[in-house]
């Protein structure tokens, strides 16, 4: 074996190892895998914390062991390294590639698990560690999040876990030929608008990203559906209206509104469709109560229909 493959071969035997340490939480195993000096780097994304930039070992090394990954055998052992570009000078190496990983949805992460990564390595005492490592995360939000990915036809690439539930039970949507569609000629053709716009994004110099909502109304008492075609890292996803507000926009709602404990419960109840017989029976008071809440609710927020009041509160999000 030439002295260039055998280094190409510990080099990737190192990236394995490092990313068996983590999911394994061998701590010992993993501190092998760096440079322990100042200029040690992590850097890249990922949706629950967005933009990182950590440097010097000591203070990534403390922050790992104070908050790391659950142990995954099967992300540990069962990932493998695609597309790999590595390039070898002297005492000084780069890669990129991607880690496909086994699974896909964990904890508050959901996605096909195909990462973006970068490394840079460099020889100490005739071994190769890891002096900047580099991850763009392919995360499509929380568990439980109903999303698909899509190419510009609307062919579905990837769903998540919800996403596949959400759509065999949508009544709005059916695919054709592996190609989600409306029902609703004019709802179709504004599907069909917002992915060519999607496609178009990110086709600059510095990446771009966006979103663009997809409305279908409802009767009174019936909840405002509000589907998602949102343009990120060059990929196309379709979020699934989401009729169970989380509580997140709950409290940026109760901050923003000035909404009380049971004026929030009842906003939740209607947007999930309930109708105020069924909100009353839930909330344990009579209709006449449920609706006295409703009003003071339309007057908080400005609004005078259920569909509207659904509409402001899934805008309730927080700048970051």
């Amino acid at each position: 074996m030439s002295d260039h493959e055998a280094d190409r071969q510990a080099i990737i035997e190192l990236i394995h190892r490092n990313r068996i340490a983590i999911w394994t939480n061998d701590f010992d195993l993993w501190d092998t895998c760096f440079v322990h000096a100042d200029y040690m780097t992590r850097w890249g994304w990922w949706r629950g914390g967005g933009t990182y930039l950590l440097r010097g070992w000591s203070t990534i090394s403390a922050r790992l062991r104070a908050d790391h990954p659950p142990p995954i055998l099967n992300y540990a052992h069962h990932t493998t390294i695609e597309d790999l570009s590595l390039q070898i000078r002297g005492d000084t190496a780069w890669a990129t590639f991607f880690q496909q990983y086994p699974g896909h949805d964990f904890d508050d992460h959901v996605g096909p698990g195909r990462r973006q990564e970068l490394r840079v390595f460099e020889r100490h005492g005739g071994e190769w560690k890891i002096a900047l490592l580099g991850v763009l995360d392919n995360d499509a939000g929380q568990v439980g999040i109903a999303s698909l990915r899509l190419d510009v036809t609307g062919r579905i690439l990837w769903q998540s876990f919800a996403g596949g539930e959400a759509l065999e039970a949508d009544d709005e949507l059916l695919v054709r030929a592996g190609i989600l569609h409306f029902r609703d000629r004019a709802l179709d053709r504004r599907l069909r608008e917002a992915l060519a716009w999607a496609a178009t994004v990110d086709s600059g110099y510095l990446p771009r990203n966006g979103a663009r909502p997809l409305v279908v109304e409802a009767g009174e008492g019936l909840p405002t559906k509000i589907y998602w075609v949102i343009a990120d890292s060059g990929m196309i996803q379709f979020s699934f209206a989401q009729q169970k507000l989380d509580e997140r926009r709950l409290e940026l709602a109760a901050a923003v509104y000035g909404l009380s404990p049971a004026q929030i419960t009842l906003a939740a109840l209607v947007a999930e469709g309930l109708t105020l017989p069924e909100i009353a029976e839930r909330m344990g008071v009579t209709a006449n109560t449920a609706r006295t809440h409703l009003n003071r609710v339309f007057d908080k927020v400005g609004v005078r229909t259920q569909p509207a009041l659904v509409r402001v509160l899934l805008m309730a999000v927080a700048p970051l």
